[in-house]
């Protein structure tokens, strides 16, 4: 059965350690998917600097980079193309002959949070076997069916939830002037103004929460 997994790894057993640990960049993203079935490596990165001048210096400067190049820069820090060197240490390598696909990475603090798609789960567990062989840190924070994903489009909002923020908007509840109050939907819900209102608070909690404070870094720059 294939499984998405997410993993929380050392830089210095993945990737760009020293831009992770000792340089100006505070983040890094890839932009897209990448499979690692090849001896190299050439993702885009999304990253995030307090010295935006300095991203290619330091890119180039890490022993994983191969070469750097600027693929749409901006104030902030900006997506980079960059070849990665040989995959030739063991824990990289178990990628490879696992095929597992990257689907998402994340750095900062010297530290990747990375979920990898596996066509069976025993993949996984040659994958991590490896890296205990090698003495490698690593944290499993989540293993799950690719049909449990939640749907990225719902914020985490319940079905009630949903329901009622989207009842809300259709009926004109954050109209400016309003064409409807808390009395018309509750009369729509079947429910007291109180539970109404207390719909309304929780959906707006959790959906502020997922889209704009606990969002991910863009994939693309600002």
């Amino acid at each position: 059965m294939s499984a998405i997994i997410t993993l929380r790894i050392p830089a210095s057993a993945f990737v760009l350690d020293d831009v992770l640990s000792r340089s100006s960049i505070t983040e890094a993203r890839l932009v897209r998917s990448v499979q690692l079935d090849g001896p190299t490596l050439s993702p885009l990165l999304w990253v995030r600097s307090d010295d935006p001048a300095q991203i290619a210096s330091s890119l180039r400067d890490d022993p994983s980079v191969g070469s750097v190049a600027p693929f749409a820069p901006s104030s902030h820090g900006g997506v980079y193309r960059l070849s990665l060197r040989p995959l030739a240490d063991e824990f990289m390598q178990l990628f490879v002959d696992g095929g597992l696909s990257v689907l998402d990475a994340h750095g900062r603090d010297g530290e990747w949070v990375v979920r990898v798609f596996a066509h069976d789960r025993d993949s996984i567990g040659s994958l991590g076997d490896g890296w205990r062989r090698t003495g490698t840190e690593f944290d499993v924070e989540r293993l799950r069916s690719p049909e449990k994903l939640e749907d990225p489009t719902r914020f985490g909002l319940t079905d009630r939830q949903y329901r009622t923020l989207v009842t809300a908007f259709r009926q004109g509840y954050y109209s400016v002037p309003r064409d409807s109050g808390i009395r018309e939907l509750s009369n729509a819900f079947g429910v007291t103004h109180q539970a109404t209102s207390q719909r309304l608070r929780r959906g707006h909690e959790r959906l502020i929460r997922r889209a704009l404070v606990e969002r991910p870094p863009p994939s693309l720059p600002y």
